[in-house]
């Protein structure tokens, strides 16, 4: 279960998928990033949580997310404004850099973690770190650092699945943390609707009568569900989860642990909910992201005047620019 749009461990391992073949910039010409920022990119650009961020690294995710930000407009047909106001009072260019920096600091903050959890990242076996990223001139030890952190960060997870960790949770904080979030654990039976929905409300009110009369109902539930339309089993889901129609999310809601709603209909068919304890295994990956992006979020982060001056238009534009002449060399 993820609770982000783009799980996590994805975006850290962008740098590893972008990897292609290329031999970036000549030796002693500058790079994409800093033809375009007129930045030297080794320069520090800003500070999280006492770490120094060359300014490459976060040029890197300024031109990524611009990159994402055009590729929506040109989708949708739109001319781009960077200057276009958004709520709140900022601009599309604000939020470019805004998002750019929240990317910087997740990836600051794993590596702070990593130090502080005495982590040694495992060796790269897909010989991503040889490769450069040509789109953006960066060179192979450049790759290979951001590369690096992918591994960092799937050292960390591990050591927070490693049972009585510095890192793991307790069964108190994901237990606290599910009912923060509103998560439900249940089991459903499902008969669906199929082309004959009056048939199968007839077979949904004959189970339901068959778990009524049951000595063990509980046992008698996860029987009839594993017989039934639903083949996920029991599972741990979030509010907003498409996989249950509002409907049945809100009777969920409403049940007590160990209860059982009662029949159900929906689009699909008729289905009988049986709410359960809460999983707090299942919480393990979200909260895990959620503690790393919220520490993300909150690392102090100092900047220079570089980074206030840096505008988001001027150096997309160049960089577009300098792709193309590129390409065309």
């Amino acid at each position: 279960m993820k609770r982000h749009t783009i799980a996590l461990a994805l975006s850290l391992c962008l740098c590893l998928t972008a990897c292609g073949g290329g031999d970036g910039d000549g030796e002693g010409q500058p790079s994409l990033l800093e033809t375009a920022s007129g930045l030297e990119e080794t320069s520090v650009l800003l500070t999280i949580d006492g770490r120094e961020i060359p300014a490459w690294r976060y040029l890197y995710w300024l031109a990524y997310t611009c990159d994402q930000i055009a590729e929506r407009y040109e989708a949708a047909e739109l001319s781009l404004d960077w200057d276009a106001a958004l709520s709140g009072g900022s601009t599309l260019a604000d939020s470019a850099k805004e998002q750019a920096l929240a990317d910087t600091a997740l990836y600051a903050t794993v590596e702070n973690w990593a130090e502080t959890y005495d982590i040694t990242p495992a060796e790269s076996s897909d010989g991503a770190g040889a490769s450069v990223l040509p789109e953006l001139g960066l060179s192979a030890e450049q790759t290979a650092e951001l590369a690096e952190v992918g591994r960092l960060y799937a050292a960390l997870y591990e050591l927070a699945h490693t049972a009585d960790s510095a890192l793991a949770p307790t069964e108190e904080d994901l237990a606290a943390y599910g009912r923060e979030l509103g998560a439900i654990t249940l089991n459903r039976i499902l008969v669906p609707a199929g082309e004959d929905r009056e048939s199968a409300r007839q077979s949904a009110a004959a189970l339901f009568s068959q778990l009524n009369s049951a000595t063990d109902q509980a046992a008698t539930f996860s029987e009839l569900a594993a017989a039934g339309g639903d083949t996920a089993g029991p599972r741990t889901l979030l509010p907003g989860d498409v996989s249950l129609d509002e409907t049945l999310w809100e009777a969920a809601e409403a049940l007590e642990e160990g209860q059982i709603s009662g029949i159900l209909e929906s689009e699909e068919g008729f289905s009988i909910l049986r709410r359960l304890p809460l999983d707090t295994a299942a919480l393990l990956d979200d909260c895990f992201d959620h503690q790393l992006e919220t520490a993300a979020q909150s690392a102090a982060v100092t900047v220079t005047p570089a980074y206030e001056t840096l505008d988001t238009a001027a150096f997309y534009d160049a960089l577009r620019q300098a792709r193309q002449q590129g390409a065309a060399a």
